[in-house]
């Protein structure tokens, strides 16, 4: 009888804990919507049977939008009381979604096509930056470094095509208080939107000049 009491026991608190990792599941998924993860969650600090007592649970720290793994979490909700609690967690937060991967290798300075891409689900725990979740962010890129089918197509593994091209003529921009001084100089290096380029530029005492690539193909200079 006592046996049966305490696996009835037992059974309640796993169902109850499993009720509360269902509320730390959906919030740490959250961070990712629109796109659809699944996380299980591994505990390793904290009582998650105290969220039983709380109500519109929400996170109070930033849960950033990675798959490390370890995850420090501070929750608020309202008591019966109607008095605010916080409870703080940690545990490891393994995430599984839908990423890109390459149909075929590609070596590194290759465009990405589309026909090139397929979508697999996989475990993003543990990759060493974000996945790239959005096709658009691929396609027409080049490959930094060699593209293996299987895995995963990382922020880090693709770069815009240049605008500009070392050699180059192109016109830096530099504006303050409503005036624009334009200069004409020579690109050092290739440069796509948002790269940091130097210019050599004979006009001006220093013969070098750095600035950010814009959409339009000009340099906005940076001091």
């Amino acid at each position: 009888m006592r046996f049966a009491f305490a696996l009835s026991l037992f059974a309640m608190t796993m169902i109850a804990k499993s009720t509360e990792y269902e509320t730390l599941e959906k919030l740490i998924a959250d961070t990712w919507h629109p796109h659809h993860v699944e996380v299980s969650w591994e505990p390793l600090f904290g009582d998650t049977l105290l969220l039983r007592e709380l109500s519109d649970v929400r996170a109070v720290s930033e849960i950033e939008k990675v798959a490390h793994g370890m995850l420090t979490l501070i929750l608020e909700g309202a008591a019966p009381s109607g008095e605010l609690r916080r409870v703080t967690l940690k545990g490891n937060a393994r995430v599984f979604g839908d990423a890109w991967t390459v149909n075929q290798r590609i070596k590194p300075g290759a465009q990405v096509s589309l026909e090139s891409l397929e979508s697999f689900r996989c475990e993003w725990t543990g990759l060493r930056d974000a996945a790239l979740l959005d096709i658009n962010a691929i396609t027409g890129k080049l490959a930094v470094r060699p593209l293996i089918p299987g895995r995963v197509i990382l922020d880090s593994d693709v770069k815009s095509k240049p605008l500009i091209r070392a050699g180059d003529s192109v016109t830096m921009n530099y504006v303050e208080n409503g005036i624009t001084i334009r200069i004409t100089g020579v690109a050092l290096k290739d440069g796509a939107p948002g790269d940091r380029i130097a210019i050599r530029v004979p006009d001006v005492e220093q013969k070098r000049l750095e600035g950010v690539v814009e959409d339009d193909a000009t340099i906005r200079w940076v001091p």
